[in-house]
């Protein structure tokens, strides 16, 4: 399943959603969570920025620091992500 958040415009440093997305996951096991960041532009469209994958078993409730790594693996620290996790099994 993928979802998106909406466009923060004009704070590119400090961006803050403040969404909730439910997912119902049928096997965790097999599960994997990807965040993905993107700068939206005008006229190049979305420009990858970051991003970070992990099992879903991994992500332990509360909240958390997702750092950020580009598409070649490389770590793109300090860029993170803070998140809010809860789950119910």
């Amino acid at each position: 399943t993928k979802q998106q958040t909406r466009v923060i415009k004009r704070n590119a440093f400090s961006p803050r959603w403040n969404e909730t997305f439910t997912f119902i996951i049928q096997v965790p096991e097999l599960a994997l969570m990807r965040f993905v960041v993107e700068s939206q532009g005008l006229i190049t469209g979305n420009e990858f920025l970051g991003q970070y994958t992990l099992p879903v078993l991994s992500m332990n409730k509360g909240y958390r620091r997702v750092p950020l790594f580009s598409k070649m693996g490389e770590s793109l620290e300090p860029a993170s992500l803070f998140i809010y996790v809860w789950y119910v099994r």
